[in-house]
């Protein structure tokens, strides 16, 4: 340490020699006289010669010292204390100084006693007077080049020294470092590896690993060994030296952070002997860099990242760090880190402010004392704008452990103005709550009520302070009071919207239905604050909601006498014509003249057309009311195409037109659909082609279309469609094509509407209701399709249908000589039974009489369901078999009446025998206890056939 200390000292004397290294190109003079002293200047200075003239040979010797050129003296001031004294003076130069003394010589021979006097004086040049002045100022400036010369080997010398010097020091330290610091030392050559002791500890190896590369580089972690050795490589090849930080695995301590340094030991031609350097462990200044840096970045987004006004000046008195908040303030200051404190300050405020700000920042950096200031109001010097803050500053430790100064500050300036804002607002919303006709309402976390505007005040009559906290329920109905204030503190309780109606008692007294809606606040944090809402007066809209719901049940009482109107006109029509055309069934088995044969085929040929356009009639009034259900089962599309053909060729034989049906490739073999309503289409479209087709042909096109995942398929879904599986889903187009008379277009567009035909003259000439395609259309949509047209006027039509149905996926070359057509009832079909008929109609009664008996079987009849019952279970009991009994009867209806065969242990077959049209019929039927369903008018082939099923089953 002594000898750090003394090489210290010699370099801080070799710097105070160095400051006097601008005087050694300047002559010191004291000439002979004031005069001479001022031409010696003068001559000296017009050769670009730097002078200082003495006066007194004190200040001669005295400037010497402090550092000449050359010394100048004229021969009379060299007395011998003079010489002794400048003796004195240039003994005091450093040893590798020679100051140059030109002595200028008075005229005439000098005296050999003074001249070895002056020349003892050493390094002295004579100069005769009177002076030749070139001779003079070249000797001169060869002297001046002599003392630059003095100072360039004074100058090495001192080099020399201070690199004598730094050597003994880096060595000593170097000693010490390896001392204290747990150094390692190696040495490598291509032949040769040395490690110290300390370098085996470092690394943990044993006694028994020998000295190598790969020992060593086995002992760096995977991760970096490779660039370690590139860097080891790339050093040795280039023969310089390097340094490389890396962690090796210490079998005892774990994984370690070490430093190695390695420097090139060459021979005098240069050439790379051998390597030698020292590792250390730097684990734990690895350690402490990485919290330091952790807590550097930590300290600096905790101030960089903070939205609030905040920034420190550092030790230097610069800026350091800025938060987010701050930068809006320093927004015209860039660079800003980095940058003076005082600059910036100006840049930003005025003068005053701006150093008394410093001031202060200075004071807390030096005594830590922190500050608080007055609020602040300036106008800015970059804006020109007047800004209000509050501020304080206090003194902190930054991360490099120096202090540093903190600034917190709060623009006022917008607060204030927020403030302003917020008092401004405030009288608006009052103004605008008192003038708006609903009454407003405000509440605080605690949901209590803390304002309500004027017109709730004027409405209900409650004075302010009645309305506050929850007062505002007092003006509720008392049957209303305990709902409204529950319904609005379950709501605010879960911080949810609330709605609630109740009757609000107005300051007459009298009570109204009101409307109240409150809606939860939040602040800017996220924290509830309480609610704003509204009342509104809403009595006339409940009255008119009171007249709506009092229209719907007129309207749904209105349906329901729709759908009784519907049942009791199919009952009452389907009746009599049922006997109508039983009758004249009856009546053409008794007759023989062809004339009155032609008469009775006339009455049913009119009576079952009038039954069609009753049941076109209900049908549509079903589909309307949507009382009518589809029925889906498994039918093949080439038979029931088959039984349409067989149906209407008839039809088209009698005006001689071909009926073609003609398929475009293969069909599925089984389709699910509603096959009756199907057939009813096809049936209409057809029947209206070739009642409207003179001449020509009807023809039938029939095309398969697979739609398996197309968009948009089957989106017509009228209210009777079926929901079918997405599974082999497919698409059937039945087009049914004439050459008939056409449609104008105007007349197309209104075709499918309710009894809407094309004209006055098409329903002269041939008849019909005009409900066919509004059924047709109806039907189509609830099978998943529709119905179109496209027709030229007098040249014929093409109707469209499409329906979606689930396909069984196998395809199939169409057969139209399949027979699908149901079971035919044998002609000769007999029974043995006895049959309680039950109607109220005498007519119906003696139809299915007449059939029955025909059939071989027994009848009894009655009028009314009571008489029924006293049949089956009154004294004189008669034999029944099955019974067939009327729904709709006076004195007990059929429903009733079978229930109560039911209820009294009646298990005989009941056949329900009904008018109705509705979807409802079968099941009602069903439910009161009948086994079948049959309709009117009667068939007696389809009631023979039931009968004889149900008697046998």
């Amino acid at each position: 340490m002594e000898s750090l200390r003394k090489a210290v000292i010699a370099d801080e004397m070799a710097d105070r020699v160095a400051e006097q290294d601008g005087n050694n190109q300047r002559v010191v003079a004291y000439a002979p006289t004031p005069q001479d002293a001022k031409l010696c200047a003068k001559i000296l200075k017009e050769n670009d010669v730097a002078v200082c003239c003495c006066e007194t040979i004190d200040s001669f010797a005295e400037t010497i010292l402090a550092g000449a050129g050359i010394a100048l003296i004229a021969q009379e001031h060299l007395t011998d204390a003079a010489i002794a004294q400048l003796k004195v003076a240039l003994d005091r130069q450093p040893k590798w100084s020679e100051v140059p003394i030109l002595v200028l010589l008075q005229a005439g021979d000098p005296d050999s006693k003074l001249l070895k006097r002056i020349l003892s004086l050493e390094h002295v040049t004579l100069i005769n007077r009177p002076l030749r002045i070139a001779v003079f100022i070249n000797t001169v400036r060869a002297k001046l080049r002599d003392r630059m010369r003095q100072f360039e080997v004074r100058d090495l010398l001192l080099e020399k020294d201070r690199v004598q010097t730094n050597l003994r020091r880096e060595a000593r330290r170097l000693d010490m470092a390896i001392q204290a610091g747990g150094m390692a030392a190696w040495e490598w050559s291509k032949t040769h590896v040395y490690w110290s002791n300390a370098f085996r500890q470092l690394h943990g190896f044993g006694k028994d690993v020998q000295p190598s590369e790969s020992a060593m580089f086995a002992s760096i972690v995977e991760s970096e060994r490779e660039q370690i050795a590139q860097q080891w490589n790339a050093a040795i090849e280039q023969n310089v030296s390097f340094r490389s930080e890396f962690r090796i695995n210490h079998p005892r301590h774990g994984e370690r952070w070490l430093v190695a340094v390695g420097e090139p030991l060459k021979s005098k031609s240069g050439k790379t002997l051998r390597y030698t350097g020292l590792q250390w462990d730097i684990t734990e200044r690895k350690t402490a860099e990485m919290e330091l840096r952790q807590s550097h970045e930590t300290f600096q987004r905790l101030i960089t990242d903070n939205p609030q006004g905040l920034y420190v000046v550092d030790a230097d008195f610069c800026v350091r760090y800025v938060s987010a908040g701050a930068r809006k303030v320093f927004i015209n200051v860039d660079p800003l880190i980095g940058r003076p404190f005082a600059e910036v300050m100006n840049m930003i405020w005025p003068k005053a402010f701006a150093d008394e700000a410093v001031k202060l920042f200075r004071h807390t950096l030096d005594t830590g004392e922190p500050y608080a200031a007055p609020p602040l109001v300036e106008r800015r010097v970059d804006t020109s704008e007047r800004e209000a803050y509050d501020w304080s500053i206090e003194r902190i430790v930054l991360p490099d452990n120096r202090h540093g100064v903190v600034c917190h500050f709060y623009n006022n300036t917008q607060r204030q103005q927020s403030v302003d804002l917020l008092r401004e607002s405030e009288r608006y919303f009052r103004e605008i709550a008192d003038a708006s006709p609903a009454m407003l309402w405000v509440t605080d976390e605690n949901h209590m009520c803390t304002f309500l505007s004027k017109s709730w005040y004027d409405t209900t009559g409650q004075t302010r302070l009645e309305g506050m906290g929850l007062g505002w329920t007092d003006a509720t109905h008392p049957e209303d009071h305990e709902r409204a204030g529950r319904e609005f503190l379950t709501a605010a309780k879960a911080h949810q919207p609330f709605f609630s109606e109740f009757r609000l008692r107005r300051a007459d007294g009298n009570y109204r239905w009101a409307v109240d809606v409150g809606r939860p606040r939040f602040d800017s944090e996220g924290a509830f604050v309480g609610y704003t809402g509204y009342v509104i007066d809403v009595d006339d809209r409940k009255a008119f909601e009171q007249s709506l719901k009092q229209a719907k049940v007129v309207a749904e009482n209105a349906n329901r006498s729709r759908g009784e109107f519907l049942a009791n006109m199919s009952h009452e029509i389907r009746t009599p014509m049922a006997a109508i055309l039983g009758h004249a069934d009856i009546l053409k088995d008794h007759l023989k003249d062809p004339d009155n044969i032609q008469v009775v085929e006339t009455i049913r040929r009119n009576g079952n057309f009038l039954l069609n356009i009753i049941n076109d009639i209900l049908d549509l009034s079903k589909i309307d009311a949507g009382k009518m259900q589809l029925e889906t089962e498994r039918v093949r599309p080439d038979g029931l195409l088959a039984e349409v053909r067989s149906l209407m060729d008839v039809r088209a034989s009698e005006k001689h037109l071909p009926l073609k049906i003609e398929f475009d490739g293969p069909i599925p073999d089984l389709i699910e659909t509603d096959a009756v309503r199907l057939r009813q289409i096809l049936l209409n479209l057809v029947g209206n082609a070739i009642k409207f087709t003179d001449s020509g042909e009807v023809k039938i096109l029939v095309r398969y279309e697979g739609i398996e995942g197309r968009s948009g398929a089957g989106e017509k879904q009228g209210p009777l469609r079926s929901k079918l599986p997405a599974a082999n889903t497919c698409r059937l187009i039945f087009q049914i094509v004439d050459t008939g008379i056409g449609i104008k277009p105007e007349d197309q567009l209104s075709l499918f509407e309710p009894f809407v035909q094309a004209d006055s003259t098409s329903t002269r000439s041939f008849g019909g209701t005009g409900l066919g395609l509004a059924i047709c259309r109806r039907l189509a949509h609830a099978l998943g399709g529709d119905v179109a047209v496209e027709s030229t006027y007098g040249r014929g039509s093409k109707f469209t249908l499409t329906i979606e149905a689930v396909s069984s996926g196998r395809l199939v070359v169409p057969n139209l000589l399949i027979d699908v057509s149901a079971e035919k009832v044998k002609e000769d079909l007999q029974i043995s039974a006895n049959i309680l008929v039950v109607d109220d109609r005498r007519d119906i009664r003696y139809l299915a009489q007449h059939f029955i008996e025909k059939a071989g079987g027994n009848v009894t009849t009655a009028t009314n369901g009571q008489e029924a019952i006293d049949t089956i279970f009154g004294h004189q009991k008669s034999r029944v078999d099955l019974i067939v009994m009327d729904m709709q009867m006076p004195v007990m209806d059929g429903y009733e009446a079978a229930a109560e065969l039911r209820r009294r242990g009646c298990e005989l077959p009941i056949i329900a025998l009904t008018a109705n049209a509705m979807k409802s019929d079968r099941d009602e039927c069903l439910a009161a206890g009948c086994t079948d369903y049959t309709t009117k008018p009667l068939d007696s082939q389809k009631l023979i056939a039931m009968i004889d099923r149900l008697l046998k089953s």
